[in-house]
């Protein structure tokens, strides 16, 4: 027996397992050895509970990694190799195992019928890996001296310098995944998760052989090769809130600071802060057992209330109330420290929720269903009346980010999400269900909407692009789309960018290696929002003849037409020589039916369902087929003739008069079969036409018959 020994608590069972040379011990809360089991050859050099609790897995010196039953029973031997196991663990899933072979690291799934997946990772023997359970990412260590960050697909995302001694502990903190922690050789480092380091700490210990986390990633404990054992917690957080930064100075103590005037509020909290979140005028503070709400307009006395749970995930900040997410469980609140409600829906179950797939507003929220990455639940959280779901989204690719827009009301809201290809959706949300669907853009990394105007910032690579007027995507207008975009690539964002806030006409960027950037290229255009979310037309209108700037005159189109004004919207399409726009407005001008004004004024818009649905839903079946033929909409203008039973032939006329014109034959199925059905009913009205015609020049008489 060596003198060795490792341990590891199972959360789902109440146990812990001590594994010596060749066994492990299954050891009760009380300490009471229940079972030793003889696991393999020579020494056990890793043991792992998986997420739920359910299983275990150990791995050893004689290139064997089994997994056991919760009891100690065998269930399989998963690998056979000829070389010690030095580390494993389980994916987020519990579906598939990592471990390392020499400089290599290998996926395998649970499935033996399935081959592993295998990629060379490090330059020399890889000593610890660890696989977030919140966001997937993996991290390992070698003697290489370097750690590196890897995707589940095993492509890498970050590489560290060459450090002193080789990395012997690494662990991803339990809540968020947001952070790691790298140990080596009298050394612990505290970084982001996209791998730069938050914060290095020398120690007098040796090497430092194991790292874990507290649930609340606050506090990470350290198993040291000199027998001692240190402990450590997280301090130094800054949050910025228009002129105002709050700082953890200590585990309880948050520094507030105006910036401007000097002045200085402590803030004095009777137990450590696990987590804090700063925006819309309020400072959210989260200890293990409370919440503190403060206000910025009053530091003294502050909102508190008490928890229902410490296994806090994130804090989601809106205009009019808060979101706690706890594991599986969201619970929304209000800054007097009211509960609202426990949102559910549809298919709730015990996994995890994912932070970055949540998102909340004054009005909606969306979240991602826990076993489907590609449905997205959206409900309505409207103050003092129930949470309901509302109609469901489901995307063609799994999810990995959703963001929904903060100014204006249901009618206005919209989604941007982040699929797994990394391609950037734009989803309008109405009160009947979600719009129409675009892809503005592809290989984008982040994105954030503004809280004080209707911009979204994305970061495609190392581009920032800011969309000024987000809804004009579902316009068919690609000129006006392209004009109300800027663009901002520069070398100085790096690898890895990532948007922090929004807000003031600033985008406020961190790099990859943790530097902060602000970019300031939209003030203009806050003005112009404010204007216009204030209903001050005139003053929007001559900021835009003071500025004579391109994108200003182009975003007042694109809100004049969605407010239907016309008057602005024909000044500002002049302003930018849209003149086909200009005409269009003057022929919406004079049309004398209301019903169809509001019908051209959607279609302006490019809302071709609204346009079509205002016309039907007032009974003008020729007006709404009308439409559809002359933006060459076929198929839909065929199928409300063929529904209503009107105008049938002049769909199939205008279809063959467009033919003729481009000199094409037709091909389209349906129209096919409704021309070969009319065919022989105009062969037999032709007829019945000649038959009469020669009728009446029968019964004609002459014309001295007439005058006799």
């Amino acid at each position: 027996m060596g003198t060795n020994v490792y341990s590891l608590v199972s959360r789902g069972a109440q146990r812990k397992k001590f594994i010596r040379v060749g066994k492990y011990h299954l050891v009760n809360k009380n300490g009471r050895i229940e079972k030793s089991v003889e696991a393999h050859k020579g020494a056990t050099t890793i043991g792992k509970w998986s997420s739920d609790g359910s299983a275990l897995l150990t791995a050893g010196e004689d290139g064997l990694i089994k997994i056991w039953s919760r009891s100690g029973m065998l269930r399989s031997t998963l690998v056979r190799t000829n070389f010690p196991i030095l580390t494993c663990c389980w994916s987020p899933d519990c579906t598939t195992i990592m471990y390392s072979q020499g400089a290599n690291l290998l996926l395998q799934p649970l499935n033996s019928n399935s081959k592993p997946r295998k990629w060379h990772a490090h330059d020399s023997l890889i000593l610890v890996i660890c696989w977030s359970q919140m966001n997937g990412l993996i991290v390992s260590g070698g003697e290489d001296c370097k750690y590196k960050i890897w995707d589940a697909n095993g492509n890498q995302l970050y590489s560290s310098s060459v450090g002193d001694h080789p990395v012997t502990a690494i662990s991803w903190c339990y809540s968020s995944g947001n952070y790691f922690a790298v140990g080596s050789f009298n050394t612990v480092k505290f970084c982001d998760k996209n791998g730069w380091t938050h914060s290095m700490e020398k120690l007098n210990t040796g090497s430092i052989y194991s790292i874990a986390w507290s649930s609340d990633s606050t506090q990470v404990a350290m198993a040291c090769s000199n027998g001692k054992l240190l402990t450590g917690h997280v301090i130094d957080k800054r949050l910025e809130w228009d002129n105002y930064e709050a700082t953890l100075v200590r585990k309880k103590v948050i520094e507030v600071r105006e910036v401007g005037n000097e002045v200085r509020e402590v803030l004095e909290i009777s137990d450590r802060v696990v987590h804090l979140e700063f925006g819309f005028g309020h400072l959210v503070v989260i200890t293990p057992a409370q919440c503190h709400v403060y206000s910025v307009t009053n530091w003294n006395t502050p909102a508190i209330f008490n928890l229902k749970s410490n296994t806090l995930s994130a804090v989601l900040l809106a205009e009019k109330h808060f979101l706690i997410v706890e594991w599986n469980t969201v619970l929304l609140y209000s800054y007097q420290g009211r509960l609202l409600g426990t949102p559910k829906w549809k298919g709730l179950t015990q996994e995890p929720l994912y932070p970055p797939c949540i998102s909340l507003c004054s009005d909606t929220l969306v979240i991602r269903d826990q076993n489907n990455m590609k449905l997205l639940h959206i409900l309505e959280v409207a103050y003092n009346k129930p949470i309901t779901e509302g109609q469901t989204h489901s995307h063609l690719q799994n999810v990995t980010q959703v963001a929904l827009n903060h100014i204006g009301g249901i009618n206005d809201r919209q989604l941007a999400l982040i699929d797994i290809n990394k391609d950037l959706f734009l989803i309008a949300i109405r009160t009947t269900g979600f719009g129409r669907v675009c892809k503005i853009a592809a290989m984008a990394q982040n994105i954030a909407w503004a809280t004080d105007a209707n911009v979204l910032a994305a970061m495609l690579d190392t581009t920032l692009s800011v969309w000024l007027c987000p809804n004009c995507v579902h316009y068919s207008d690609r000129k006006v789309i392209r004009r109300t975009r800027i663009d901002k690539e520069s070398s100085e964002f790096g690898k890895q960018p990532s948007i922090v806030s929004v807000r003031n006409g600033l985008v406020i960027v961190r790099r990859g290696d943790g530097a902060i950037i602000a970019s300031s290229f939209y003030t203009l255009f806050t003005s112009l929002h404010q204007h216009v979310l204030n209903k001050r037309l005139k003053e929007a209108l001559s900021l835009c003849r003071i500025a004579q700037n391109e994108i200003l005159w182009t975003c007042m189109a694109v809100i004049a037409t969605d407010n239907k004004e016309l008057d602005a919207a024909e000044e500002a399409y002049a302003a930018i020589d849209r003149f086909d726009k200009v005409d269009y407005i003057r022929y919406i001008k004079i049309l004398p039916n209301a019903t169809e004004k509001y019908a051209e004024m959607a279609l302006l818009a490019g809302d071709l369902l609204a346009a079509e649905g205002i016309l039907l839903q007032s009974g003008l079946i020729k007006e709404a087929i009308r439409i559809n033929i002359e933006i060459y909409n076929w198929n839909r203008a065929l199928e409300l003739a063929v529904r209503h039973k009107k105008q049938l032939e002049e769909v199939l006329e205008a279809r063959a008069k467009y033919l003729q014109t481009i000199d094409k034959k037709e091909t389209n199925q349906s129209f096919l079969t409704y021309i070969a059905k009319s065919q022989p009913i105009n062969e037999k009205n032709n007829e019945k036409e000649f038959n009469a015609k020669d009728d009446a020049e029968q019964n004609k008489l002459p014309s001295h018959e007439m005058q006799l």
